[in-house]
């Protein structure tokens, strides 16, 4: 892996704590928390539907931290890697 994904990665998820801490500070970031990398990306750097958001996000789910879940119509908790075409997704805490 490149130095430059982990980087990208730890800012990512970085600015989705700090989101959802800001929009939802009652609620402790757990497993299965809904969580919209897509709104924090720019912050940090990265445009959504590039290639190196594209390697931040599936850092995470290599490791293990996120999964996909359709917006519409998807098995909770079920793994699907990002498709631009099919629309917008959350990413879940797991």
């Amino acid at each position: 892996m490149y130095p430059e994904v982990h980087r990208d990665a730890m800012a990512l998820l970085r600015a989705m704590k700090e989101h959802h801490d800001l929009h939802e500070p009652e609620a402790p970031q757990s497993e299965g928390t809904r969580l919209a990398p897509e709104l924090v990306a720019e912050s940090v750097g990265l445009e959504p539907g590039t290639l190196l958001y594209e390697r931040a996000i599936l850092y995470h789910v290599s490791e293990g931290a996120l999964v996909w879940e359709e917006r519409l119509g998807a098995t909770p908790g079920g793994r699907f890697l990002p498709d631009h075409a099919a629309g917008p997704r959350d990413a879940l805490v797991e």
